[in-house]
């Protein structure tokens, strides 16, 4: 009875998804050429039913929301739920809040009681973040098992386009169609029949997408007159003198204040090198793809050669703490200094606050430039004083080293 009463209360309220329906989701399907594909599947659904879909931008939710006859209760981060207002607005639509990258069993508790009890639709993005380079991020393991307990179809929606309208390192939306396309993924039957691995192959291959492939729409432009502006938040490494944190960005160009590294992106999101006779790349998953491959060997290197010199480093940065979907407080300002086995803060009053690396879990980016981790059960969050610091930088770093000190000590290292 106990635990009963302590339940979240998740509402979605009819008339006010009518009113976003009618006003910001006409607005969201205008201004972003919103083509739907397979809508005919919708017709012949009928809730509970789950949807999953690929992540690429802050839109997603919305842009299928907006297509859909009912109320969808979307499972989002509770860090959207920081602020009264914000936390206000998602309750009204129905959300349902998840600590990012950490398991959450009242998440769970929360999305069966909404679809065994309320009979209603559930929205699930099992990438679990938003994509950095419009292909598709490897999935949450536990998606499998979670759509297995259900026993509810299963509605896939992919979103071709998405990243090229609105890529998750910008502030601003580009000129160009977004396609959503629907189809049932699994039914009752197939998820009460399958094994949980079959589940989850036929998860990633039914979400497995990338917009520079993609038939539908790597061929139309996308404009901008900031195509480029804030690309330094996904690609922080020059591949010319290999600088971490020195590539900027103004307008459709990006360039490298330390080498003079100089390239153009165009409608196509193509990369053209203007001066980089070392090394460049055509693609932002080209260079993606070797940005990652050199933190990872970058960071055997230097903890086997460098155990005690800094990695990289951020100065006028500012930490703050908190826990799950409560208001974050001010801790420290200073310098955040990243070593081959912890994070440090230097603070302006002499200060040093240490964060061994082996106690660090889920380290992730929120949104596009706020670094987050937790210790235990207390969230941290970076903010960095300026738009082209990444975050990234330092959740792939820090990742790339946590898996270097394992692979190095073994687990009970």
């Amino acid at each position: 009875m106990q635990k009963a009463k302590q339940r979240r209360h998740i509402t979605n309220l009819q008339w006010f998804n009518r009113i976003l329906k009618w006003s910001y989701g006409r607005w969201l399907r205008k201004v972003y050429q919103i083509e739907a594909r397979g809508l005919e599947t919708i017709q012949t659904l009928r809730p509970p039913y789950v949807i999953v879909a690929n992540h690429v931008s802050t839109r997603d939710p919305f842009w299928i929301s907006s297509l859909l006859p009912q109320p969808v209760y979307w499972v989002g981060s509770d860090s959207n739920m920081r602020s009264s207002i914000m936390r206000w607005l998602l309750k009204l639509v129905g959300t349902i809040p998840k600590a990012k990258v950490i398991p959450d069993i009242e998440t769970v508790n929360d999305i069966v009681h909404v679809i065994r009890k309320q009979q209603g639709i559930v929205g699930l993005f099992p990438e679990g973040a938003q994509s950095w380079n419009g292909e598709t991020l490897p999935l949450v393991p536990s998606t499998a098992k979670l759509l297995k307990l259900l026993k509810v179809p299963v509605l896939r929606v992919i979103i071709r386009g998405g990243y090229f309208a609105l890529p998750r390192w910008t502030w601003k939306r580009r000129k160009g169609p977004v396609v959503l396309d629907f189809s049932l993924l699994f039914s009752p039957e197939e998820l009460n029949k399958l094994p949980v691995d079959e589940i989850e192959r036929a998860l990633i291959a039914g979400l497995s997408h990338n917009d520079f492939t993609d038939p539908v729409v790597k061929d139309r432009a996308y404009r901008s007159s900031r195509l480029a502006e804030h690309l330094e938040l996904s690609l922080y490494l020059c591949p010319n003198c290999e600088t971490f944190g020195s590539l900027r960005s103004l307008k459709n160009q990006l360039f490298c204040n330390t080498c003079g590294a100089l390239w153009r992106v165009d409608p196509f999101y193509r990369l053209h090198t203007i001066s980089a006779p070392y090394r460049s790349f055509a693609s932002i998953g080209q260079w993606d793809a070797w940005q990652y491959g050199t933190v990872v060997t970058t960071a055997e290197r230097v903890l086997r050669e460098s155990p005690n010199h800094p990695v990289i480093s951020d100065a006028g940065v500012l930490l703050l703490q908190g826990h799950k979907a409560n208001p974050l407080r001010r801790i420290r300002t200073g310098t955040l200094v990243l070593f081959p086995d912890r994070l440090e803060l230097a603070t302006l009053s002499g200060e040093r606050l240490a964060f061994p690396l082996k106690s660090l879990e889920g380290i992730t980016v929120l949104k596009r430039h706020l670094l987050e981790f937790y210790q235990g059960r207390n969230l941290y969050q970076v903010r960095f004083p300026f738009r082209y610091m990444s975050a990234r930088k330092w959740t792939d770093m820090m990742l790339a080293l946590q898996n270097a000190i394992l692979r190095a000590t073994g687990p009970q290292g």
